[in-house]
């Protein structure tokens, strides 16, 4: 974004001038995910929320406006079939769709527009194109953020099932699903210093609102254990309770809002899926922590967890600070990588929180 008061040119998502300190409105967030992913719903309760707050957003929809377009072009057009249309079609469509949303953003540049949009489409065997990569150059400027939404295979699957997607293979769903996020990360990379970050689907819609227009609130990955206490519900309704008390003045990545590799034990189509999903899945949890400012841990009892031990290894290789909760002194514990401070009281380690990461 460029400060209209002193020119300094500044692409990260900030509200203020890092020059001089004048307020930046408008800008554009680019909101990817795969399709069945339930983007667009997340969307419009980020849009209703923003709106609640008084924060003047608009909502642009890549696919629905290429259906208009297309639908005013040729009424009987099917469009469930249009990623069978000639490719030269297809960007005729994008263009229009990407015209539209450029004029909105001269005309309303201090409205934040959130557009929603694939980069990436597995309709056949192999994968297509969903966007053309000279168009950032235009937006570019204005581009506070890249967020992609992660949703679940399963929930992706049946969605998809309903439709003229059909049956489409798990295994299939998470190539394209780890394809789509490795795109938005080229293309965040391509506009410059932009922010790029991965969102659950299942997450509340203040997770995104509070990363697009507050991004001076710190982010923290939670971690705890899932194993251990998985038959403990009040075990798992402190770490519930904690997470959304921290959230009033925490951006909260939850790695259990994404819940793939329970499936694997669940589901019979999942089970000999087991490796790669668990693969995919420590990776998004290392990606959580990296776009993260600490690590947060919980341990509502003293229990081991091999996955909260790989999580404090990664922060601690990573340069994140750990801070971590226990109701017993981890000296001596299962703890394998020393925190970089540590409560036995909640109360206490609340207020450690406020004072580190406020």
């Amino acid at each position: 974004m460029k400060c209209r008061h002193c020119t300094e040119f500044e692409r990260r998502n900030l509200w203020k001038c890092p020059k001089c300190q004048a307020e930046m409105k408008g800008g554009i967030v680019f909101v990817t995910g795969i399709t069945g992913s339930g983007v667009g719903d997340c969307l419009k309760n980020v849009t209703r929320a923003a709106e609640e707050d008084g924060l003047p957003v608009k909502y642009h929809d890549v696919g629905q406006l290429m259906k208009k377009h297309a639908e005013e072009d040729d009424p009987d057009v099917r469009w469930e079939k249009i990623l069978d249309a000639d490719e030269k079609a297809l960007r005729h469509l994008r263009a229009l769709a990407f015209q539209k949303i450029a004029f909105s953003i001269q005309t309303e540049p201090e409205t934040l527009h959130l557009v929603d949009l694939h980069l990436s489409f597995r309709w056949r065997a192999y994968l297509m194109k969903g966007f053309e990569p000279h168009v950032l150059g235009n937006f570019a400027p204005h581009v506070r953020c890249f967020i992609c939404i992660i949703e679940d295979l399963s929930k992706i699957h049946e969605r998809l099932e309903q439709t003229t997607w059909g049956d489409r293979q798990i295994l299939e769903l998470l190539i394209w699903r780890d394809e789509e996020l490795f795109l938005t990360d080229l293309f965040a990379n391509a506009c410059g210093r932009v922010s790029c970050y991965a969102v659950a689907a299942s997450e509340p819609p203040e997770i995104i609102k509070n990363i697009i227009w507050h991004p001076e609130i710190k982010k923290v990955y939670l971690s705890f254990p899932i194993t251990a206490i998985k038959e403990d519900t009040e075990a798992q309704l402190k770490i519930k309770a904690f997470r959304d008390r921290i959230r009033d003045f925490l951006v909260v990545f939850d790695p259990y809002a994404s819940k793939d590799y329970d499936e694997t034990y669940r589901r019979e189509e999942l089970r000999h899926l087991r490796k790669q999903v668990g693969e995919a899945t420590e990776d998004r949890d290392y990606r959580f922590i990296d776009q993260a400012d600490a690590i947060v841990v919980f341990y509502p009892k003293k229990v081991s967890s091999k996955g909260v031990d790989a999580e404090m290894n990664h922060a601690r290789r990573t340069g994140k600070p750990i801070y971590l909760y226990c109701p017993e002194d981890p000296g001596g514990g299962p703890f394998a990588v020393p925190p970089s401070d540590f409560k036995s009281d909640v109360e206490e380690f609340v207020t450690l929180l406020k004072q580190k990461l406020s």
